[in-house]
């Protein structure tokens, strides 16, 4: 749940970062840019559901074999 936390904390940051950025910039491509990145938000959440329902427990840790 952990892993979960971090992934929607970091996403919200990027996306609130990027409506800051689309609101105090005037360069039209600027603009297109951060829309395109837009896109690709309803992925980013889709992502963290995937997350939200991994078992972590059934992942081997590194070094224990």
């Amino acid at each position: 749940m952990q892993d979960y936390n971090k992934y929607v904390t970091a996403i919200n940051k990027i996306f609130d970062y990027l409506t800051k950025m689309k609101t105090g910039w005037n360069s039209v491509d600027n603009t297109t840019y951060i829309e395109k990145i837009e896109e690709y938000k309803q992925l980013v959440a889709a992502k963290a559901t995937d997350i939200k329902n991994t078992n972590t427990d059934t992942l081997e840790a590194l070094g224990n074999d």
